[in-house]
């Protein structure tokens, strides 16, 4: 390719180094274009990128004998509401009209149409199993679109789904996905960590995701040092203190105070000169259960209630009361509430059991409880439960590590639904016994345009974007022929080397513009083209040229007859060559 057929779409503007991230990066390698919240243009040289991606995931997809199809992005409503997640994904849901009416939802996912495509298309168990998967456009109407394409309204997947006589030959399947997935982002070159996860409205029981670290990240994982412990931090476990003896303890008399118009704990904590590890503050609760509609938490008030954790101890738990409904129902200030005559059911954190000397609410407004103590001043909770997320400095379970709470971006995520949407659409096979039967399901997503924003998050400098595996460049090999309107034998080998590289099939950029060197560099340097040969009149003439690498920023002189062999066999140690070269 030469530049001057070739639009770069790159910005002059200085990358600041102190709030730099992929947006900004491919906004400023000219990878993408904002063309409304949530929605992007992909151009040429974010294109090449994806479709770099793209070879990559098909080799490795067709390796392990899964099929490629095409799936629409329409999907007629019926369908999800016989499923039942057209309700589940609410809002996020992206629906429109024909003009005869009838109601089309733009696919977020596509459990729903597959189901659809085999409970219509497979009649025998022995066309089972069967793995099929394709790369497609989602839609999902993100409430708050951000950091460009890693959270954005319309995005490129890699969706498979895999259907199954029984869960055994499923979970083989998942296993062979889980093991693939960790070969392609070995081969991509990127640190990833693999988390456990909650299956929330796909289905199932199992599943698992792959992140990236990133202090750009919209997800916290809670993991430790050697990273033996990985959690979602609404999933975290901790080490649990056991009681103390309070025998060995000095408790104070309690004290009222009475605070009109206490914001919060931190103010409390302030006027009582204490720390806020020293208040305990209490939740009131919604529940549907009509025996009792409310319980009462207590927690300690440094820590944040974990709802997930909650609903999972109590599945009739529907929302915490904000300060509004407490005053309305209870007649009382929010800071103000606490355990003492509560008609409710109380559950505890295991935070608040070693306590002591504490503040907490009198349950009568306006007025609070110094120096309170269990089994003094009031009975601890019978209910004692894991309900906070785990935060920094955390034991983990087993006591021998602390945690720490870091950002991350999801890039895959893979699923064993088991049998939800065969018994819900109906969708079953005769075994060789003649037994009716559900089909189990599995289902195995990348998300192709966030890996390409994870991947740069891990992988850049001042210059810009280095890929962490070359062959994911929009181009290999880049030729900076410097003054090549002012020397003619600069232009010849300039030409003379890119033909050859063009004859070995190698992705090459020759930049033949009239620009000065420094905006040369900088454009070839910000898209992030690993191999890199600078051809100048003083070299050329004792035949030679310079090559670096971009990486690493390498230099070395190489002797011009030599230069094309020096780099291809570079680019034949990479360990994707096979799938981008094998055919050239």
């Amino acid at each position: 390719m030469l530049t001057t057929k070739y639009l770069f779409f790159t910005s002059k503007n200085k990358i600041c180094d102190n709030n730099i991230n992929s947006y900004s990066l491919m906004l400023k390698s000219g990878m993408v274009r904002k063309l409304s919240s949530g929605i992007y243009t992909w151009l040429p040289t974010g294109l090449r990128v994806i479709n770099n991606f793209k070879k990559i995931i098909r080799y490795f997809m067709k390796d392990i004998g899964a099929i490629e199809l095409l799936l629409p992005i329409l999907h007629p409503c019926n369908i999800w509401e016989q499923s039942g997640r057209i309700n589940d994904y609410g809002k996020e849901l992206l629906k429109i009209l024909d003009r005869k009416k009838n109601s089309f939802i733009l696919g977020p996912t596509h459990e729903e149409v597959i189901t659809y495509l085999i409970n219509n298309e497979i009649k025998s168990y022995k066309s089972l199993p069967i793995h099929l998967y394709q790369i497609q456009t989602k839609f999902r109407d993100e409430i708050r679109s951000r950091l460009g394409v890693i959270r954005s309204k319309e995005f490129l997947m890699k969706d498979s789904y895999s259907f199954h006589i029984n869960e055994v030959s499923l979970k083989e399947t998942y296993n062979i996905v889980l093991k693939t997935y960790k070969k392609i982002f070995n081969l991509i070159n990127i640190k990833y960590l693999i988390v456990k996860a909650n299956n929330s409205v796909i289905g199932g029981d199992v599943s698992h995701e792959f992140h990236i670290l990133s202090k750009n990240g919209e997800n916290s994982l809670a993991l430790s040092q050697n990273k033996k412990y990985i959690f979602h931090q609404e999933l975290g476990k901790y080490f649990i203190y056991k009681k103390y003896d309070i025998n060995k303890k000095k408790f104070l008399k309690k004290k009222v105070l009475t605070l009109k118009n206490c914001l919060n704990y931190k103010e409390l904590a302030k006027i009582c000169n204490l720390s806020i590890r020293n208040i305990i503050k209490t939740f009131i609760l919604r529940t549907s259960d009509k025996k009792n509609p409310f319980i009462a938490l207590l927690i300690r008030a440094d820590y944040e209630l974990n709802l997930h954790k909650i609903k999972k101890i109590n599945n009739k738990v529907i929302k915490v009361l904000s300060k509004i409904e407490i005053e309305k129902i209870f007649q009382m200030n929010i800071n103000s509430l606490g355990p003492f005559n509560l008609k409710m059911p109380i559950i505890g954190d295991y935070s608040i059991i070693n306590m002591y000397n504490f503040i907490i609410g009198a349950n009568i407004k306006d007025k609070y409880y110094i120096n309170t103590n269990w089994q003094i001043n009031l009975s601890i909770p019978n209910n004692i439960q894991d309900i906070r997320y785990v935060t920094n400095n955390d034991l983990t379970p087993d006591s021998k590590s602390l945690i720490k709470i870091k950002r991350s971006i999801e890039i895959a995520h893979i699923f064993q639904i088991g049998n939800k949407y065969s018994k819900i659409m109906n969708t079953y096979i005769y075994d060789k016994d003649k037994i009716k039967k559900n089909i189990y399901m599995g289902c195995y997503g990348i998300g192709i345009s966030r890996l390409i924003a994870a991947t740069i998050e891990q992988n850049y400098d001042t210059r810009g974007i280095y890929w962490p595996n070359s062959l994911l460049a929009p181009f290999i090999v880049a030729i900076i022929p410097i003054n090549m309107y002012k020397y003619s034998i600069v232009e010849k080998y300039s030409l003379l080397i890119y033909k050859k590289f063009k004859i070995l099939g190698i992705d090459v950029i020759l930049d033949n513009r009239n620009e000065t060197p420094g905006v040369m560099f900088a454009d070839i340097d910000l898209i992030g083209v690993p191999h890199i040969i600078i051809i100048n009149n003083n070299n050329i003439i004792n035949n030679n040229v310079e090559y670096k690498y971009r990486k690493t920023g390498f230099k070395n002189i190489i002797p011009i007859n030599l230069i094309v062999d020096f780099i291809f066999n570079k680019i034949k140690l990479n360990k994707c060559f096979n799938i981008f070269y094998s055919k050239k």
